[in-house]
């Protein structure tokens, strides 16, 4: 599992004035033998009804859907048989919460762009139903797209500036979508505010996702929250920044106004993002099929004649060989607090999960 890089850094647009700056200390380290110890394993019925069966810490292991690669984390799924239960795969949540910070994700592989495949890197606040204290969708997408999604997920009140990626925009995504609520009365139902990767930079292709992101080594996923706003940046796998974040990750103090202008960013007076946004837990998961990727007109639109399937259930029950891909490959995973955020005591070690199985145990293939 090598990798070619093949971007070069994004130029490094004017100064980002919104952005407060402040040094930011790292606080919890989940990187490689840390991650299993610092996450749960969530095995219920998936709640966007998808086609899978996600797996006990115990079952993974057995079945080598986890485990260690050099420094990384690798989170897998079945590619090997039929399955007409759903395929086994895994959705991993972190046993601490927080509350504003900055995230950095150093993913080397994420799921390729495969037909019936619904990868999500993201935040969900714990201890509410959903979506009360919010949902930050920081790397997603369905079947064979090449172009990531940042969407917010809110009640309703949360409206963010409705701007369009230009040259005096503070983002360099599209904006799709500006009213957060999920159920808002002029977008589809669950959408929230979205912004879409742009799919080139300076006339060169942008790979933010899938097969296109894979290929490209990878890269590191930043996410900072703040009381005014959230961003998210991609910082390219050869690029000197990425270097720089990778090299001495528990002594440096990364600092976002030096990260360029953010792929998405969402503010605006009409959300109250303390309100909306809270003890947020990180989650990787790797679903299929379900409310998205398996919706009849997502399906129909390319990925049912690529397969030759009707259903993407069908397709993804009976090709296990489709999906040999279809992993996680985690070299990084830091949460990073700032000065100004201390007394707020976030990463209290909330959890909505409860396996005592699971605490103080280490494993590997």
């Amino acid at each position: 599992m090598r990798f070619q890089p093949i971007w070069t850094i994004l130029t490094v647009l004017a100064a980002y004035t919104t952005l407060v700056t402040a040094q930011y200390t790292l606080t919890d380290d989940l990187s490689h033998t840390n991650f299993l110890e610092g996450f749960e394993f969530f095995h219920d019925q998936d709640p966007t009804n998808g086609f899978v069966a996600y797996q006990t810490i115990e079952a993974a292991i057995q079945n080598k859907y986890i485990g260690y690669l050099n420094t990384s984390v690798i989170l897998g799924v079945d590619s090997t048989n039929v399955t007409p239960a759903g395929r086994p795969s895994i959705r991993a949540e972190s046993k601490k919460t927080w509350n504003h910070g900055l995230l950095l994700a150093d993913i080397r592989h994420m799921p390729d762009s495969t037909c019936g495949t619904w990868p999500a890197f993201w935040m969900l606040g714990s201890g509410a139903e959903w979506p009360m204290k919010g949902e930050i969708d920081i790397l997603e997408g369905v079947n064979d797209e090449e172009n990531n999604a940042v969407t917010l997920h809110t009640t309703a009140g949360c409206v963010v500036d409705g701007v369009s990626a230009d040259a005096n925009a503070p983002f360099t995504g599209n904006m799709v979508t500006h009213n957060c609520d999920i159920q808002a009365a002029d977008q589809a139902k669950n959408q929230g505010c979205s912004i879409k990767a742009p799919a080139q930079s300076d006339g060169k292709k942008l790979p933010t996702y899938g097969t296109d992101f894979n290929a490209a080594g990878g890269g590191i996923y930043a996410l900072e929250w703040t009381s005014t706003s959230i961003s998210v940046w991609l910082i390219p796998r050869d690029s000197p920044l990425a270097s720089n974040l990778s090299s001495s990750p528990t002594t440096m103090h990364p600092d976002p106004s030096t990260f360029g202008t953010p792929l998405a960013h969402f503010a605006g007076s009409s959300c109250d993002f303390d309100a909306r946004f809270k003890d947020m837990k990180v989650i990787f998961d790797t679903t299929f099929c379900g409310e998205w990727a398996g919706a009849p007109d997502v399906w129909d639109k390319s990925c049912k004649a690529k397969t030759g399937s009707e259903t993407c259930d069908a397709f993804v029950r009976d090709h296990p060989e489709a999906f040999a891909d279809a992993y996680w490959e985690i070299d990084g995973l830091r949460w990073f607090q700032s000065s100004r955020d201390e007394t707020e005591k976030s990463g209290r070690g909330s959890s909505s999960v409860n396996n005592p199985k699971m605490r103080g145990r280490t494993y590997r293939w």
